[in-house]
């Protein structure tokens, strides 16, 4: 049975206001999506439904509670995995609902990708909830220790399973629209690196958080070690690309979305991410008519025979792009992505009903993926819809270690964010319209201090508010 989970009111007075369609639709839908512990299911804790039935997924699980967070009442969609944990302290991929365990039960399958730890940091970043960060730090450190002993090849970098890390989405190693394992076993997946990159840096960040200094210490070394590896081995100077590598280490020179995790990651250094976001802005390559494509469009096999895309614009994949553009200060391109997507989503929901997975990069229509199925109104699609809105087209950024919510500025029609959850508090924002280039009022309502960061580009002022009813001029 479903829940009300609640989340904030989001309103644009203007045409713009269309954009925020995809948004309702998604946080009506939601508490449908969420499984609970009892007669379906034997969890023992709420998840996110997976797209195959009678499952539950560790990438969606991870990315959906991104979206998830945003609620009143947030759902734990990563407790499954933490509970799951093996005696080796390896993340399952997939659970079974029926009975709670990993599925399929063979070894290779528990290869989940390492994202557990960004759902937990982003959790921890919006609730402050410091018990449940030692919790799960605990956890994933071992996952973290078991990886570094058995999944680093011995060049240092990373591959993966196919199906968990999404690997299909990217359009890599595939033949007869199946990814074959023969060709991927033996590869060094930039995707993979940049994911246990990331984990790595995120657990260190906990580990600074929770006092650990020394295992602090430990985490970033192995974060600046596969870093460099990345960079030496992966990194294009000609294409400005990262790639993937060959069992010989030559590259395999497929331009996909793929190398977004470098940049998500903290891996590529600034004369990368420039690079990087030329190719990314080009409409020839990933930004088509609804940025981003996981395939650039300058691959010959950007589209298969029968003209259905392999290059898809999935809404996971914009959602870590858009985060990685925002760790990478590329505010304007990555509201731009944020914008042109719900743009396209929101009218493909007016023609449809539903939202998907996955859309054709130059129509307006959802795309198969490549199981078959479309992704209609999958959980995932839900979630990511949520934090592709708040945190990606209204570039609402949380940072509840140092009790700081940044407001981005990119929205110039006036715009209202009500029932805000924040560091156990609530937070109402009224942006008047951007009547001049140089002054803006923004209201704001709280429950508790916290320090406001308004921010247009790459200008910021910091505003310290008590509770209270408060007018900024930004």
């Amino acid at each position: 049975m479903s829940r009300p989970l609640n989340f904030p009111s989001v309103k644009i007075v203007g045409e713009r206001d269309q954009l925020l369609a995809p948004y309702r639709y998604a946080v009506t839908h939601l508490p449908e999506s969420i499984v609970y512990p009892g007669d379906e299911s034997a969890l023992k804790a709420p998840a996110l439904r997976g797209a195959e039935q009678a499952t539950v997924d560790a990438w969606d699980a991870a990315l959906g509670s991104l979206g998830l967070r945003w609620a009143e009442q947030p759902v734990g969609a990563t407790d499954s995995f933490l509970a799951a944990f093996d005696n080796s302290g390896f993340v399952p991929a997939r659970l079974q609902l029926a009975t709670g365990a990993a599925w399929p039960a063979d070894a290779h399958a528990r290869m989940a990708a390492p994202l557990l730890a960004l759902a937990e940091w982003e959790l921890y970043r919006t609730r402050g909830n410091r018990e449940r960060l030692e919790h799960a730090y605990g956890l994933l450190r071992t996952d973290f220790l078991y990886r570094e002993e058995h999944q680093r090849r011995r060049t240092g970098l990373c591959g993966g399973s196919p199906e968990p890390y999404r690997l299909a989405a990217t359009g890599r190693f595939m033949l007869g629209g199946r990814v074959v394992p023969s060709l991927a076993n033996g590869a060094s997946w930039v995707d993979a690196c940049g994911m246990y990159a990331l984990n790595t840096r995120l657990l260190a960040e906990m580990a600074r958080a929770l006092g650990k200094r020394e295992e602090a210490g430990e985490l970033e070394w192995a974060m600046r070690d596969i870093s460099e590896k990345m960079n030496a081995r992966m990194w294009s100077a000609d294409d400005g690309w990262y790639y993937d590598l060959d069992e010989h280490g030559s590259f395999l020179p497929m331009r996909t979305l793929a190398s977004i995790w470098a940049i998500f990651a903290g891996v590529a250094p600034r004369a990368h991410i420039e690079r990087m976001v030329k190719h990314l802005g080009d409409p020839t390559q990933f930004e088509r008519a609804h940025g981003f494509a996981t395939v650039s469009a300058a691959e010959s096999d950007y589209r298969r025979r029968d003209g259905t895309p392999v290059g898809v614009a999935r809404a996971d994949f914009n959602l870590i792009a858009i985060e990685a553009l925002y760790s990478a200060h590329q505010y304007r391109l990555a509201q731009r992505v944020a914008e042109s997507h719900l743009k396209r989503v929101a009218r493909v929901l007016a023609d449809s009903g539903e939202l998907y997975l996955a859309y054709d990069p130059d129509r307006d229509q959802p795309a198969p993926l490549p199981d078959g199925s479309s992704g209609s109104n999958s959980a995932l699609a839900l979630a990511c819809c949520v934090q592709n809105t708040l945190g990606g087209l209204l570039g609402i950024r949380m940072h509840g270690q140092r009790n700081e919510l940044e407001l981005n500025l990119p929205i110039s029609e006036r715009h209202l964010v009500e029932g805000l959850n924040f560091n156990h508090g609530m937070v109402n924002i009224d942006v008047a319209p951007a009547e001049s280039s140089t002054r803006r009022t923004v209201e704001v309502m709280c429950d508790m201090p916290l320090r406001l960061r308004l921010r247009n580009g790459d200008q910021s002022q910091v505003h310290e508010v008590p509770p209270g009813m408060h007018t900024i001029q930004a």
